[in-house]
């Protein structure tokens, strides 16, 4: 009984392998790269391992050819006419027969390094984020690691994994992309948005804190600690705000920060000598000036409903409110940087009566 078990396991494989092997000639005589895969994708679980690697070669092949037409055009770095998710479908056809180490695998991927830095250059110069993603993911996979563009291709992916919400992926190709310092001042403000909007979690939110840490503790003073306030970790926060005072008895982030959760107090004359300290530290420091003027009006309009007696000290408060946001106005004439400032301006000016200066504000706003 064990022989004849073994006579029809023999001739099992022997069939097997005659499918298999008919399978690949199947692929081998499609008309195109699209039919060659599609019966691939149909027919892979006939294929031995083997086979599949002779399958895999057998389509490059095919979309190699299909984008050989624009070899000269990408050469010569005219984008028009070229079919790059043709390009792309070859890249990532050569990658996975590396990835298989196919016997022609090291011929494939010579075959299509011309056609990289195009489509890395196709991935730049598109609006669209799917196909920017599509294009500079590939361009990644099938990178080396001392590949000289590996830092902007990952900015790219970066960026368009941070606008599809997808910021785990986001955080981690803009890592990669710090490491290059033509890049890193692209990729930095993805890594920080993503890792805030990625607080999904209390996992996530102490993983941003130790990233932001390592990122740089003292510039991202005030990320930290926003995100620990919504853990309801303060005794943390405010351990922070000393240890970074102590090391450094300027450092204008943390005086700022400081001031911020004062002001949510409404401890306003503790956030206004916390946001008058950072201002003194950074003259320049259109965020701290601008949180003075936010403070001063919230306590003059505080004080004003609490006593109505005291108006007149309201009203001063208010103009000193003023003061700080005209500092604003010196640093940040176009709003840019504070986009509502003008408003709270305006409004401020209102309250104590300058109307002609309201009405030039609504003028700039193109209000009137």
């Amino acid at each position: 009984m064990t022989m004849v078990a073994a006579m029809i396991a023999a001739s099992s494989f022997a069939q097997d392998a005659k499918v298999s092997k008919a399978t690949v000639k199947e692929i081998e005589k499609a008309e195109n790269y699209a039919a060659a895969k599609a019966l691939y994708d149909a027919k892979q679980g006939d294929l031995t391992a083997e086979d599949k690697g002779k399958a895999c070669d057998a389509m490059f092949k095919k979309i190699r050819k299909e984008i050989d037409p624009f070899l000269t055009l990408v050469v010569q770095k005219k984008n028009e006419g070229v079919d790059y998710n043709a390009v792309m479908t070859a890249v990532n056809a050569a990658t996975e027969s590396q990835k298989m180490g196919t016997k022609n695998a090291k011929t494939n991927m010579n075959d299509v390094l011309p056609f990289r830095g195009a489509l890395l250059d196709a991935a730049l110069n598109t609006e669209d984020t799917n196909t920017r993603l599509a294009y500079s993911v590939c361009y990644l996979n099938s990178a080396e690691a001392n590949d000289a563009n590996l830092c902007l291709a990952s900015w790219a992916a970066a960026s368009s994994y941070y606008n599809t919400k997808d910021y785990s992926n986001a955080i981690k190709y803009a890592k990669q992309a710090l490491s290059d310092d033509r890049i890193k001042e692209y990729a930095e403000p993805i890594l920080v948005a993503s890792l805030e909007q990625g607080c999904k979690t209390r996992e996530d939110s102490l993983n941003a804190v130790q990233q932001f840490k390592e990122l740089n503790i003292s510039k991202y003073l005030y990320n930290i600690c926003v995100i620990l306030q919504n853990l309801n970790e303060e005794a943390e926060m405010y351990k922070l705000i000393d240890e970074a005072l102590a090391a450094d008895p300027n450092n204008k982030i943390a005086y700022f920060t400081r001031g911020v959760f004062a002001l949510d107090k409404k401890e306003f004359d503790k956030a206004t000598a916390d946001f008058k300290k950072a201002a003194e530290i950074d003259p320049a420091f259109v965020q701290a000036w601008f949180n003075l003027g936010v403070t001063t009006m919230q306590k003059g309009f505080a004080l004003n409903e609490k006593d109505p007696k005291k108006a007149e000290e309201a009203k001063a408060i208010l103009k000193e409110g003023i003061t700080y946001y005209e500092k604003v106005k010196e640093l940040d004439p176009d709003y840019k940087i504070i986009t509502n400032w003008p408003m709270q301006l305006r409004m401020l000016y209102n309250a104590v009566g300058e109307t002609e200066k309201a009405n030039e504000i609504s003028k700039m706003l193109g209000d009137m």
